[in-house]
């Protein structure tokens, strides 16, 4: 092994406690030396894969550098995977050996790095320093994740994430409230054991709708008139949507199961049976308000996919631009929107960009593309201080809404404009909390749906200003 440039010179990183694993010791020795001259500390070299996972669980290190090819029955691929798994330590892989093969097992095991031998210094350098950034911010994303819950509850309504197995993997506090199990009791198990559902007329069980539209790969409802039987054994009336996640190669990966008591809504339909009030009316109502309860299940719904994409895309987007682009085109895919925008501000020269727009060209037609255009925000002082304040418009007035974007919406249609929120210059940062500072705004286009709430715009303005905030 070489490392042919003095290393007196460079500049260490903060040090990092490494674990070597490699069974030539003159190999290991060489490799030692030179990190300690690169100022790290080696906290053990070992030449086997289960002395590897041994001295890892002893030691945690900060970093472990893996030969693949090992002495035993373990190879250097199988140990790094459990060391992986069991501690989240990341590993960067070495070795003498880069045949296709040897690279696709590497690969499957999401290693952190993949030297070469025979390597220099800096090539070692570089690759820890690459692998502890990424290590971070992994650990940071898993941070931003729990602090979403809190926007998830806010939903009103019962929301239950399982995995491609069928396995939960999330599940808000009004689905705890509604199942009767906690999520330290639902995280874990099977949607069959945690969501139960039966027809009401004989106790038929019915196909969990998670486990449905990951079959069907599509959205679905489960039939009217079925009942959520808890943890306890009570029988609860409820309505659903079960809609299936996606992964970018558009492999199904779990599903997404919204809901809601029906107590309610039978409670009233028995009240005007049983009194033979006007029952042809009733039913007519009472399939449009299924239809409208059903679309707003299916806005909630995409807003999880939103929040889903953004969790993909946050550590591999190059700049905010490209996370914001990104969201913008899932939420106009997922809410079949008209039309979707997206404005950037900049506060020294008092303008707003329009970044990014999503047409729907099977449906409606609209001027040539506005990316780009900018918006003197001193002229529309009403627009803009609303939004400052960190609320949401649904159709603003014509009069002071900016021309650019009257332009852009159908009077048919329903406009809502939702600021995207950071912190305000010179304000503390701070992971948990968005100060009321407008950076800019997202705006949507939709026709023929049903209205949107003050509520749902909040979740959309909330939506992507944690996507700037995991970005930043």
């Amino acid at each position: 092994m070489c490392f042919c440039s003095p290393l007196s010179i460079i500049e260490p990183l903060l040090v990092t406690n490494i674990l070597i694993v490699e069974d030539e010791s003159i190999v290991a020795w060489d490799i030692k030396e030179t990190l300690e001259k690169l100022g790290h500390q080696v906290v053990d070299l070992v030449g086997s894969g289960a002395e590897a996972i041994r001295s890892a669980t002893t030691s945690h290190p900060d970093l472990v550098l893996m030969d693949i090819r090992l002495a035993g029955e373990m190879d250097g691929i199988r140990a790094g995977a459990e060391i992986y798994e069991r501690l989240n330590i990341p590993v960067v892989y070495i070795t003498a050996n880069a045949d296709e093969r040897t690279l696709e097992r590497a690969t499957q095991t999401n290693p952190f790095g993949y030297i070469i031998k025979p390597f220099q210094w800096q090539t070692l350098q570089s690759t820890i320093k690459v692998a502890l950034q990424r290590h971070r911010s992994e650990l940071a994303t898993n941070l931003n994740r729990s602090g979403l819950t809190n926007t998830l509850n806010s939903i009103g309504k019962g929301i239950i994430v399982t995995d491609r197995q069928g396995v939960v993997t999330f599940i808000n506090s009004m689905a705890q409230e509604l199942t009767g199990w906690t999520a330290t009791e639902a995280l874990g198990k099977q949607i069959g054991d945690v969501f139960r559902l039966h027809w009401e007329s004989d106790g038929m069980a019915i196909e969990n709708p998670g486990m449905r539209a990951m079959r069907l790969q599509q959205p679905v409802n489960s039939p009217h008139r079925c009942w959520l039987v808890t943890k306890y054994g009570a029988e609860i009336p409820i309505s659903d949507t079960a809609t299936p996640l996606y992964q970018s190669d558009g492999e199904v990966v779990g599903s997404t199961i919204v809901f809601d008591n029906n107590i309610e809504r039978l409670s009233a339909e028995m009240d005007l049976l049983e009194h033979n009030q006007d029952l042809e009316d009733f039913q007519l109502n009472l399939i449009c308000q299924l239809q409208i309860k059903t679309a707003e299940y299916r806005q909630a719904t995409a807003c999880l996919e939103v929040l889903n994409n953004i969790f993909d895309r946050v550590r591999t987007a190059t700049t905010e631009t490209e996370l914001l682009h990104d969201a913008l085109q899932h939420l106009g895919m997922a809410l079949a929107a008209d039309y979707c925008w997206c404005t950037i501000h900049d506060s020294q020269d008092s303008t707003a960009r329009i970044i990014s727009e999503y047409v729907n060209t099977e449906h409606h037609i609209y001027p040539a593309s506005k990316v780009g255009q900018k918006i003197n925000m001193l002229r529309y002082p009403q627009f803009y201080n609303y939004l400052c304040e960190g609320k949401s418009w649904i159709d603003p007035p014509a009069e002071i809404t900016p021309e650019q974007y009257l332009g852009l919406v159908d009077p048919a249609a329903q406009t809502i404009v939702c600021p995207i929120l950071a912190a305000a210059p010179g304000a503390e940062y701070a992971l948990d909390r968005i100060e009321d500072w407008a950076i800019g705004e997202i705006g949507i286009v939709n026709t023929g749906k049903p209205l949107w709430t003050s509520d749902q715009a909040r979740l959309i303005s909330q939506i992507f200003s944690y996507a700037v905030k995991f970005f930043r």
